[in-house]
């Protein structure tokens, strides 16, 4: 999703521009893993100049979410992760020791007619350290 994505959403829900909003969202474009609210955080303090609390990042990925620019990932214990949202099957592996979150690079031609229209799958198994 792009920054036009951003400024639509903005647009539809009738809110103002928001600088923290902004940065925020070019975090997640920025990072090639899903993101717990703790990683958006540090990686704010190295990008923009003023200190943004959790309840504003959280505020703003409710936002991202509800406009569908980003998805949310939940593990076993109900810990967020967040990744901006792609125009296709999106398909995470939940680690089933470390609960990590990682997205799976899979051919969309393996994707059964079942699940074409779906938004994302988790599959719950060990990340390939904890298989060790």
């Amino acid at each position: 999703m792009t920054k036009e994505a951003l400024e639509k959403c903005i647009k539809r829900k009738n809110i103002k521009h928001s600088q923290a909003r902004e940065a925020i969202y070019k975090v997640l474009q920025d990072s090639n893993r899903c993101l717990m609210v703790s990683d958006i955080a540090d990686r704010l303090i190295e990008s923009y100049p003023k200190k943004i609390s959790t309840n504003t990042i959280y505020r703003h990925l409710n936002l991202f979410v509800d406009c569908e620019l980003v998805l949310v990932v939940q593990d076993d214990f109900k810990r967020a992760y967040y990744t901006i949202k792609e125009d296709r099957v999106m398909i995470f592996r939940v680690c089933l020791r470390c609960n990590g979150v990682k997205e799976l690079n899979m051919d969309e031609n393996l994707i059964c007619d079942e699940f074409k229209d779906t938004e994302f799958i988790t599959i719950h198994k060990r990340c390939p350290k904890c298989k060790k």
